[in-house]
């Protein structure tokens, strides 16, 4: 009923080892080849992968605690539901089971006999965690074979990770797992495990640096707008009703409009009423107005914050701007994006909505003239020749730059973006 996890010997010179982190906690359930717990060796940090399916049930050894080899860790359970008195009975009695043999990660060697292979072709046992793997990552499972009773997560990308020269890079589970969720190319990390083995801390660091990088580039960016772009602010309060029922009518009859959608095509027509308001400013004090019309948003992705411009919207009705936008915010998130998608724009939207926030002034995207930022919806108060009642509203902040435009012509574009919203229908 409850199996003993004890300190791994993981190298042939280590006699202690020290608890970094437990993966899992008390009551969850593990699969086997789960990482459970790092351990920091005499020789670099590792992972450690249970042997069994189970429950948690019991950590004996917390973060930062020292034990010799062989010394008790944690125990699992076969089921959540047990007694306790067994519990303690387990513990106390040395002699109540044997200790199950302990999986190392240490490197492993592919079998490619091919009569073992075409046994397990018939018969592939694969752990829970690892048949969703596969499944997930479209892999043949009939070709591997098992460094244990099973295939483990671990086993089935052995065989995937050979290059040029042959050999291998050596990467553990978990690691694989959070790589591939975040689209990671492992090629490109130094692994701090044996063999050069990569591990959950050599994909956080990955992570950690391309967001250090990111947040570098952003500040460089915003610092540069703001000491060089001479922005001024236009607020408006737009009411939404009209157009919170255009979206319902349309959603009813299939065709799904976003907010940031309907919004650039404001924006659009808005452009097309003043065609002057559509100008940059370039470095050589030349003023320039644009034929067409190509509009910003930003996107929040797993790789950060991008500002992707959908190009040449004067082209497009409502229905042929709202699919390429969608196919655009995709690409964002999928990292796919191309070099020419992130360039040019006049104007990008920025949207806090959803996050509760009503009002927020953004700085400007540099070589752009204006950006939008957009507040939540909400309900307020209606005084109308002294009747009350109430309506949906959004809060809009124009910024604009001063050198490319003045403060009537902004203001009269911007009324504009707000009318059109107000009155779609």
């Amino acid at each position: 009923m409850f199996t003993k996890i004890s300190m791994p010997s993981l190298s042939p010179t280590m006699e202690e080892g020290k608890i970094v982190s437990w993966i899992k906690k008390i009551n969850d359930e593990i699969e086997s080849g789960e990482v459970l717990f790092e351990v920091e060796t005499d020789k670099a940090t590792m992972e450690y992968e249970a042997p069994d399916d189970g429950y948690l049930v019991k950590i004996i050894c917390e973060v930062g605690q020292t034990v010799s080899v062989n010394s008790l860790v944690a125990i699992i359970s076969e089921s959540k539901s047990f007694n306790d008195e067994d519990l303690k009975d387990f513990l106390s009695n040395s002699k109540a089971t044997e200790d199950k043999s302990i999986e190392t990660t240490d490197k492993l060697e592919i079998n490619t006999d091919q009569n073992k292979i075409s046994q397990l072709s018939n018969s592939v046992k694969l752990t829970s965690l690892a048949r969703r793997v596969s499944e997930q990552n479209n892999i043949n499972v009939s070709s591997i074979a098992p460094s244990g009773r099973k295939i483990r997560v671990n086993d089935l990308f052995q065989k995937e990770n050979v290059n040029e020269n042959n050999s291998r890079t050596f990467i553990s589970p978990a690691a694989k797992i959070i790589s591939i969720n975040n689209n990671i190319n492992i090629k490109d990390i130094s692994g701090s495990g044996p063999d050069n083995r990569i591990i959950l801390r050599d994909i956080n660091m990955t992570s950690a640096t391309n967001e250090n990088k990111l947040r570098k580039a952003i500040a460089k960016a915003t610092l540069y707008s703001k000491q060089n772009i001479p922005h001024f602010y236009l607020n408006s309060k737009v009411r939404m009703d009209n157009l919170l029922e255009f979206r319902k009518k349309h959603k009813l009859s299939g065709n799904r409009y976003s907010l940031n959608g309907l919004l650039m095509f404001a924006i659009s027509e808005s452009f097309k009423a003043f065609p002057q308001a559509n100008c940059t400013y370039s470095k050589n004090d030349e003023f320039i107005v644009n034929n067409n019309i190509d509009i910003g948003l930003a996107v929040d992705s797993d790789a950060g914050l991008k500002m992707p411009v959908l190009k040449n919207i004067e082209t497009m009705d409502l229905n042929k701007l709202s699919s390429s936008l969608n196919n655009l915010i995709e690409s964002a998130r999928s990292n796919s994006l191309t070099p020419d998608d992130l360039k040019g724009g006049i104007i990008s939207i920025s949207n806090l909505g959803s996050f509760n926030i009503r009002s927020f002034d953004a700085i400007i995207f540099p070589g752009q003239t204006y950006i939008l930022s957009v507040g939540q919806i909400f309900e307020d108060v209606v005084v109308s020749k002294g009747d009350i009642s109430t309506g949906n509203f959004m809060n809009l902040t124009l910024a604009c730059d001063h050198r490319a435009v003045d403060g009537v012509l902004a203001a009269k574009f911007f009324s504009n973006i707000a009318h059109t919203m107000e009155k779609i229908k």
